[in-house]
């Protein structure tokens, strides 16, 4: 399996990694004990600045009641024979791996409490390591693409499995397939400038699906952490990080697999290069358009090239919120184009956990800060086309023009969002080294919404 790096600072709100579930017929079985099987694997994308992003997960949760506790009745479980740590990161490019299966009564599922090991108190003699680990670090952590690890900390509470509500039907003799993704950029926080990482796991439901996007970038872009995803108005439905090979046929492609058939935009982004947007890309039920089918030409029109960027900004503030729970809290960056897309550049999960210098969970505080760094160059916008040649033009309506978007995400409740503007001056003078225009938006959730 092939690595893969992604540029974004925090998190882009990208689909990370996916556990499969599915339900499927058991075969046979009487009336009165119809049964199915619901089958489990995850599958991933890039993930934020980290060469490798380790998860060990020890079981997977199924229950037939939404509203019922981690400790309540009806649960069924998919425990591994060991807990098996796995790097997201080799799970890329529509790369599955398989976790296994449990028989159920025929029913709907409606959710799933997905368990990691927790660094503490797990046995590392009982894990199944991954190959590429050092098995003497901790079971969930990162290795950075500039070097080093960190382990990450999972709070007490997910020890009973993260919350997903789902809504699949078990049938006997059928079968239902489910993706759930473990957003792995969203997942892995960085808690202020403590220098600690905590693994606090974001994760979808969605369908399991054929269809999707491939294509190639330059083979340039490969090493400067390109990611690209599709997109509808504004929320990632997948993305990749480009294949990294030293197979010249394969380096810089990348496929966006188990999208649902619909019109999508395809976003293309890079620390210090402009934004690339192919607007209103088809996917048929079904279908893997390609979008670079030519890729092994000598003069290949079809892959995508970035420009570096000439200036950059700084969008940066706090969010505030005193309220003694706190839900999950994401800022995100938006554009908005002159046609009336709106695509994510990046985001991110913050923490509001604090830590002594010994790196020891303290509490929590009040106040969590964000800083992005954003090109102001104008993106460069294509309409899709079947022959996969794309006539880019700079959308200079949309230079330096950004939205900020502060989001709190209680459990079983709907979000709560707050917005401001970071639009960079075109004039600015500056390079992207030096000086640089900062923008600088706070929010407050004080008691909005309750936790």
């Amino acid at each position: 399996m092939r690595k893969g790096k992604t540029f974004i600072q925090s998190t882009l709100a990208v689909t990370c990694a996916a556990l499969f579930v599915a339900a499927c017929g058991g075969g046979g079985g009487d009336n009165s004990a119809a049964t199915g099987t619901l089958r489990t694997a995850m599958t991933d994308a890039p993930s934020c600045g980290y060469d490798n992003v380790f998860v060990t997960v020890d079981r997977i949760r199924v229950n037939n009641s939404a509203s019922a506790g981690p400790d309540g009745e009806g649960w069924s479980e998919i425990v591994l024979d060991q807990p098996r740590q796995i790097d997201l990161l080799d799970l890329q490019n529509g790369v599955i791996e398989e976790l296994g299966e449990v028989t159920l009564p025929v029913g709907r599922v409606q959710q799933v409490r997905f368990v990691l090991v927790d660094n503490a108190t797990v046995d590392p003699a009982d894990i199944d390591f991954d190959p590429d680990a050092d098995p003497t670090r901790a079971p969930n952590h990162v290795v950075f693409s500039a070097g080093g690890f960190e382990d990450l900390k999972t709070p007490s509470g997910q020890q009973s499995g993260v919350k997903i509500n789902v809504g699949i039907d078990v049938a006997e003799g059928q079968v239902a397939d489910l993706l759930i993704d473990f957003d792995a950029c969203k997942s892995v926080v960085e808690a202020g400038g403590s220098g600690n990482y905590l693994l606090k796991p974001v994760l979808t439901a969605i369908p399991r699906l054929s269809s999707g996007v491939r294509g190639s970038v330059a083979d340039a872009l490969v090493s400067q952490g390109v990611s690209i995803s599709l997109q509808q108005d504004g929320e990632v439905v997948r993305a990749t990080a480009p294949v990294e090979s030293t197979d010249l046929a394969d380096n810089g492609e990348f496929i966006l697999s188990q999208v649902p058939p619909g019109t999508y935009d395809l976003v293309f982004t890079a620390p210090g290069f402009t934004t690339k947007v192919v607007t209103d890309v088809i996917v048929p039920e079904g279908q893997l358009v390609n979008l670079d089918f030519d890729a092994t030409t000598p003069v290949d029109e079809n892959e995508i090239l970035l420009e570096p960027a000439t200036v950059e900004g700084d969008a940066v503030g706090t969010v505030t919120n005193t309220d003694d729970m706190k839900p999950a809290t994401f800022v995100e960056i938006n554009q908005t184009l002159s046609l009336g897309a709106t695509v994510l550049i990046n985001s991110a999960q913050l923490s509001f956990e604090t830590f002594d210098t010994s790196g020891n969970l303290t509490g929590m505080g009040d106040t969590a800060g964000y800083a992005f760094t954003l090109t102001v160059d104008a993106p460069e916008v294509a309409p899709y086309t079947a022959t996969g040649v794309f006539n880019f033009a700079i959308d200079t309506a949309a230079e330096g023009q950004y939205t900020v978007m502060a989001i709190a995400e209680p459990v079983d409740l709907t979000p709560v969002v707050q917005t401001a503007s970071a639009n960079f001056d075109p004039g600015f003078v500056g390079t992207v080294d030096s000086p640089r225009e900062v923008l600088t938006n706070d929010f407050d959730f004080s008691s909005s919404p309750a936790p």
